[in-house]
């Protein structure tokens, strides 16, 4: 993530673990279990609060989330904002599975 991108929904992602600690222990015990996986069961579970973060976004915020993606240039480019945004949801799973990974071996 980017510093920028930090700012905006670092917080967020991180208060995941805290108001999911059911499903957060779940998803760091699969990754503990099965090792490498594209996708965890536990992962459905942070569906919809990760796209709760994105629509509880003020306009501005997400506005800046997509000028963030398009500024670089080692990502695909869309055609529309919303799809941004899509994007941000697959990439905010990818961080919440990254720091479950992370936090699986302080268990």
């Amino acid at each position: 993530m980017t510093k920028k991108e930090r700012e905006l929904i670092g917080k967020q992602i991180s208060a995941l673990s805290k108001e999911y600690k059911t499903e957060w222990q779940d998803l760091k015990e699969q990754i503990s279990d099965y090792g490498y996986q594209l996708f965890y069961p536990a992962q459905e579970e942070f569906k919809y609060p990760v796209q709760k973060i994105i629509r509880e976004l003020s306009l501005e915020e997400r506005e800046a989330l997509v000028m963030e993606w398009k500024s670089r240039t080692d990502r695909v480019q869309f055609d529309t904002n919303e799809r941004y945004l899509q994007q941000y949801e697959l990439y905010i799973m990818e961080e919440i599975v990254a720091r479950a990974k992370k936090a699986t071996y302080w268990m």
